[in-house]
């Protein structure tokens, strides 16, 4: 195996749906807060597989034109790194939560950010560096077993891998999808990612353009990002910010991860190529994980992470978390004084 973890558009219908919050339900009568809102929208169904939007106060999804998602790879952590560098998060060290049965829904957010938050990127890891220019990911860990290796050149080498990923360049949410170590020609539809000596391939599901302009740095204090995977169904990734609500989804047959999930990595990173998003002096944030799974046991906090992009920060000393009402992580990032590193974990 070349890596080795340290992990101990056919538009939908529109969808209608009545969801109780606060005690009442949702209508003209009734509308929810914005707080209510954007913990019902998440558990509002949609029918059918596609691109859908939703804004407050209306808890509807509507079906909306998917977008192509960029070419450009969010690639895998490189083996030669897999340890991590001490002084920056991603490309293999990070803080990842791991469940003892199967995830089924993993939501991101970040609490803590600085007030006056700054970042630059490139895109793509090329070119100038640019103001807000990052993605958002929910990675799952690698995974044997996906059918979509049997073709593989050693199909038992070859893992499995998906993300969940927001990217302010092109402003929209999609799933990336990863065969590791397939080491022969990629699938119809597949690119190739080659290395030296390893041939990985990837994909994209279709993608859906965020409503209200691309998020900022200072937008990752108000925002959220699901990624769901049901077997003989569809996977889904939805952004919230603000008063909108975006999603895509796509089949779970792709790399069958439902079967196979036990352990997210969520941050923010360059924006793909293996890139970097470069925050200010001494800002700070927490990146917090919470789960839906098939244990309610709080998750072990690994020392791992998946993903090649990096951020310019370093883990820090985080503080306990409160009683949870789902197994939950928590991993504070800083530019400045950092403490030992440290993550906490709640059930």
């Amino acid at each position: 195996m070349r890596r080795i973890q340290k992990c101990f558009g056919v538009a939908a219908p529109i969808v209608f749906a009545v969801v109780s919050i606060s005690g009442g339900s949702a209508s003209a009568a009734s509308q929810p807060t914005m707080l209510d809102w954007r913990a019902a929208i998440g558990q509002v169904p949609v029918v059918g597989s596609g691109c859908f939007q939703a804004s407050f106060p209306a808890l509807v999804w509507h079906a909306v034109k998917c977008a192509t998602a960029p070419e450009q790879p969010f690639a895998p952590a490189l083996p030669s790194t897999a340890k991590g560098a001490p002084d920056t998060v991603g490309n293999g060290h990070d803080y990842s939560a791991t469940v003892s049965g199967l995830v089924s829904k993993a939501t991101g957010t970040f609490t803590g950010v600085s007030s006056n938050i700054s970042e630059k990127g490139k895109i793509g890891n090329s070119g100038p560096q640019k103001a807000n220019e990052f993605s958002l990911q929910l990675n799952t860990q690698f995974f044997s077993g996906s059918p979509a290796c049997a073709k593989a050149s050693v199909p038992s080498q070859c893992e499995a891998w998906q993300q969940f990923v927001y990217a302010t360049d092109t402003n929209t949410v999609f799933m990336q999808y990863w065969l590791i170590d397939y080491d022969t020609t990629c699938p119809s539809g597949w690119f190739t990612s080659a290395g030296a000596t390893f041939i990985d391939c990837y994909t994209n599901s279709s993608s859906t353009t965020v409503s209200g302009g691309a998020l900022t740095a200072k937008s990752l204090a108000t925002l959220s990002l699901s990624g769901s995977a049901k077997s003989g169904g569809n996977d889904e990734v939805q952004l919230l910010s603000g008063g909108h609500a975006t999603m895509a989804t796509g089949k779970d047959t792709k790399v069958d991860l439902a079967p196979h999930w036990k352990t997210t990595e969520w941050g923010v990173f360059g924006d793909g190529g293996g890139g970097a998003a470069d925050f200010g002096a001494s800002d700070t944030l927490e990146a917090v994980t919470v789960l839906t799974a098939t244990s309610s046991s709080a998750p072990t906090c690994a020392i791992n992470g998946f993903t090649g992009e990096t951020n310019n920060l370093k883990l820090a000393a985080t503080s306990a978390l409160g009683s949870e009402p789902s197994p939950t992580i928590g991993s504070k990032q800083t530019d400045g004084t950092s403490g030992t590193a440290s993550c906490a974990v709640a059930a």
